[in-house]
């Protein structure tokens, strides 16, 4: 019965480990997703695996061992619960692939949707790891935050990429 799996990367080796499981004959789903990075040159988009130093593959134990897996090059080996291969149901493979845009495998992150007054972290960039309170969209792509700074409330524009609906 064939089975999804996780497979641990060395890291930055996604794509190497996925190019040579697939010359293995392994069904392979490497998602990855588009951000866009400040850098000295200005904004840059920079493509980069959704799941850091993780791949997954799919596989009929009944059909091919995983054994060659560990031994794959970028691979570290399967993602083990109790000395057994950790399934990933087909449930969630099917959610990142309704994802996905094109051939290329990158996957589409809605923005979360946002009302004034309520509680959001940043999850990127000087900021991330505070929480603020969204005020109002700034554009379609930009959001105006009331933040607790040295004490006194400020308000800022920061990207919509940026932040998570706070739980």
């Amino acid at each position: 019965m064939e089975a999804w799996y996780a497979v641990q990367t060395k890291p930055r080796a996604e794509l190497i480990a996925r190019e040579h499981l697939a010359r293995q004959g392994y069904d392979c789903l490497f998602p990855r997703v588009r951000r866009h990075l400040r850098t000295a040159e200005g904004m840059r988009a920079r493509i980069e695996a959704l799941f850091p130093r993780y791949i997954f593959l799919r596989n009929d134990a009944g059909l091919q061992s995983l054994a060659p897996v560990r031994s794959t090059r970028g691979c570290i080996g399967l993602v083990r619960f109790g000395g057994e291969p950790a399934r990933v149901p087909d449930s969630v493979i099917a959610s990142i692939r309704a994802r996905l845009e094109g051939d290329d495998g990158v996957a589409r992150l809605d923005a979360p949707t946002l009302v004034p007054g309520q509680q959001v972290r940043i999850t990127d960039g000087p900021l991330a790891g505070l929480t603020a309170v969204f005020r109002a969209a700034d554009g379609r792509e930009r959001v105006r935050l009331l933040l607790n700074l040295l004490g006194q409330p400020r308000e800022t524009v920061l990207p919509l990429t940026q932040l998570a609906a706070h739980v």
